[in-house]
């Protein structure tokens, strides 16, 4: 074993918890005039109904980005689809606070931009990490090389890098969305392993997606390591705020998780914590995860 793989969003960094922070504290204009729990509720809601009928949402969804980061992302760089998106994007998130303040029974156009504006700067001003995440990384530089394969939009998933100050610590960076191919899809697996001069055999991925990151690994090869964050310290992270969460997953992402225990995306092993990692690939090669040792479905 040489190299280790890892996914960003919900693994290294907790996406959920951030979103769930940004609404809240975009939400919280509102006060005096509306519910802001019931605001924030309904902008999540809105944003998630209004992307999926969304005219990109199928190409989208195929590179893992999601409704909360088209509320606040930069779709800059090349390519027909993100000059699309960044067309779209404007009107999706004035169109989104507009909806959820209807939902609530008010209609205001100026607080919707105020709360568009609002929820742009909450999400830009931190990228909260697993605690772990740090002293995990560091420990593995010492003896593995190490990437990142994240799914996303360029711009995007390099601005949450920029916020956590990661980038560093890994031998290489593969963004979905510039080699046009995301998790599941094998390609993106094997632009990591090719950018760090490794074979499958020698490499493992850890991710907090089964339909997602299991998948990928398995089918490029790679000994794949679930973070299953159901029955993990932080398994409510992000609680009360599914959007970004549940369509890095897909819509029925905690049941297809489980089922995929039991078919050929199985993981080969299960980690609760980042910090169970390194113990786990020192101790390789280890057995397959039984599918009867996974504790039930992960919340969204």
């Amino acid at each position: 074993m040489r190299a280790v793989l890892f996914d960003l969003d919900n693994t290294i960094a907790l996406e959920d918890l951030a979103t769930a922070r940004a609404f809240a504290d975009a939400s919280a204009i509102g006060r005096g005039r509306v519910d802001t729990g019931a605001l924030a509720a309904a902008a999540e809601a809105e944003a998630e109904v209004r992307w999926r009928s969304g005219p990109l949402f199928g190409w989208a969804d195929g590179l893992g980005i999601t409704s909360g980061e088209a509320l606040w992302g930069d779709f800059a760089g090349p390519g027909e689809e993100l000059a699309s998106l960044r067309t779209f994007a404007p009107k999706y998130r004035r169109a989104v606070w507009r909806g959820a303040l209807r939902r609530c029974g008010v209609v205001d156009a100026a607080l919707a931009s105020q709360l568009d504006a609002a929820f742009e700067r909450a999400r830009l001003a931190a990228e909260p990490l697993d605690p772990e995440a740090e002293a995990v990384l560091d420990e593995l530089r010492n003896d593995y090389r190490l990437a990142l394969v994240t799914n996303g939009a360029p711009a995007i998933q390099r601005a949450k890098l920029a916020l956590t100050g990661l980038a560093r610590r890994f031998d290489a960076i593969v963004v979905s969305g510039e080699i046009g191919a995301g998790k599941p899809d094998q390609r993106v697996v094997h632009a990591a392993l090719a950018a760090l001069d490794v074979g499958p055999h020698e490499a493992a991925m850890v991710g907090d997606s089964v339909e997602r990151d299991v998948a990928a690994a398995r089918a490029a090869g790679v000994y794949a390591v679930w973070l299953d964050r159901g029955s993990g310290p932080l398994a409510s992270a992000g609680a009360g705020v599914q959007s970004s969460g549940a369509e890095k997953r897909g819509a029925a992402g905690s049941v297809r998780a489980r089922q995929g225990l039991t078919g050929p995306t199985r993981a080969d092993a299960r980690i609760t914590s980042l910090g169970e990692l390194p113990a786990l690939l020192a101790g390789l090669p280890r057995p397959p995860v039984s599918p009867r040792d996974s504790r039930g479905p992960r919340p969204e």
